[in-house]
């Protein structure tokens, strides 16, 4: 990155590094996207709880809140 007119730079290579971020932005979005998604597919949407039994915690659980 080269600086003229004392310093400042050029509208032309703050625009290149603009879009060169945005594009790295947008690999980096695509990437977690992929990853999600394929994270997703091994993991259940909805847990089933059966309301017929209630949960039971040995008396040691018990104690250790006391």
């Amino acid at each position: 990155m080269s600086k003229k007119n004392n310093g400042k730079m050029n509208i032309n290579e703050i625009m290149a590094i603009f879009i060169a971020y945005i594009q790295q932005e947008m690999e980096y979005t695509a990437m977690k996207i992929k990853e999600r998604k394929e994270w997703e597919i091994d993991d259940p949407k909805e847990v089933l709880i059966s309301e017929d039994s209630k949960p039971t915690f040995g008396e040691s659980f018990s104690k250790e809140w006391l």
